[in-house]
């Protein structure tokens, strides 16, 4: 056999060879194996295109050991370590020294309807009295006796993101 088929076909049986050796190595060369397995792919994909029929692969590639108890254990990469808390996340649970300080214009007038009904002036004083509480849970019945029907779980319609910062004033550094 002359034709460009063969010699692609030498070259497939000569990598998958190559490949055979490295794999019965007690620790093979992972790259190198990459590389042989790359170059019989190739080669048998351009083999077959030329004879337009599959050719089968003679030498049939050995699975893997897995060792055992008894072999050598195998080294796995240690796990990367947890890149913690954002830089956001960490502000986010930053204590507050003023409640009414940390509103912006926007929220000042968002939480005022929520909680105070429109009167902003209420909503300071009530930031005030939320500040002189002794603790969150205190600062928590307060805000409820004081504010009207607020859905406290509901993330959309202010009165989650309110109590977060009622609770950031108690945090501990």
């Amino acid at each position: 056999m002359s034709d460009p088929s063969t010699t692609y076909l030498e070259t497939a049986r000569a990598a998958l060879d190559q490949c055979q050796e490295l794999l019965a190595e007690t620790s093979p060369a992972w790259a190198k194996l990459h590389a042989a397995l790359h170059v019989a792919q190739r080669a048998i994909a351009v083999a077959e295109h030329c004879s337009n029929e599959a050719i089968p692969v003679v030498a049939p590639v050995p699975e893997l050991e897995v060792p055992g108890p008894t072999s050598d254990p195998v080294l796995e990469p240690e796990p990367l370590p947890a890149a913690g808390a954002s830089l956001a996340e960490r502000l986010s649970e930053q204590r507050l020294e003023s409640l009414k300080n940390s509103l912006s214009i926007n929220n000042r007038v968002r939480f005022a309807s929520l909680l105070t009904d429109g009167d902003v002036p209420a909503l300071l004083n009530l930031c005030d009295a939320l500040e002189a509480s002794e603790n969150f849970e205190a600062a928590q019945v307060l805000l409820l006796e004081t504010s009207g029907d607020v859905d406290w779980e509901d993330e959309e319609n202010g009165g989650f993101e309110f109590i977060a910062l009622v609770r950031r004033l108690f945090a501990t550094a």
